[in-house]
């Protein structure tokens, strides 16, 4: 579905409020949770576009943005951080929230929230993001590098999808409150 939304609603700029939904994903997972915020963003009115993390990305063209990223080895991939470092003016001028996925998250206690958190501390070095969620992803091994496959044999991790829709839309329909785009 990605990309249609601001884009699509250009004349619309002061009726609708837009969003970037920013992302950074190895495999997939972090894509489609993108995507599902996306989708329940424009359902509640909003303009969105969809876009991975990259050159680009202005971030300046939009009311505010949402950044994400799967957590490997307890940081974000680098080109999420790359854009959070390049775009902070940006990013510091506007509202930011921000999603991290990850298998360590498919417990949400406090253990793997602690770790979540930890792993913003490089983005946190630029942007202040007014949320900050946490969502388990999924592991499909036939999909994975053979050294990605290789830790996840290490650390006895099997795959599945530990994704959770509904979880990711709820926290996608607090956004434009916490963003002050109401």
């Amino acid at each position: 579905m990605s990309g249609g939304g601001v884009a699509a609603a250009e004349g619309l700029k002061g009726k609708k409020k837009s969003v970037l939904v920013c992302y950074a994903s190895r495999y997939g997972s972090t894509k489609d949770i993108a995507e599902w915020i996306e989708e329940e963003l424009i359902r509640l009115g909003m303009a969105v576009d969809c876009r991975p993390a990259g050159r680009d990305v202005d971030p300046a063209a939009y009311d505010a943005p949402v950044l994400g990223s799967p957590l490997y080895m307890g940081k974000w991939l680098p080109e999420a951080r790359e854009q959070v470092s390049r775009e902070r003016g940006a990013f510091g001028r506007i509202p930011v929230a921000v999603f991290s996925v990850g298998y360590s998250l498919k417990e949400p206690n406090e253990k793997a929230l602690k770790g979540g958190e930890a792993a913003l501390s490089d983005v946190r070095l630029f942007i202040t993001p007014r949320d900050a969620a946490f969502f388990p992803g999924m592991v499909d091994p036939g999909r994975l590098t053979p050294a990605d496959k290789a830790i996840l044999t290490l650390a006895g991790i099997s795959g599945g999808d530990f994704r959770d829709k509904e979880r990711v839309c709820s926290w996608a329909r607090t956004l434009p409150a916490v963003l002050g785009l109401l």
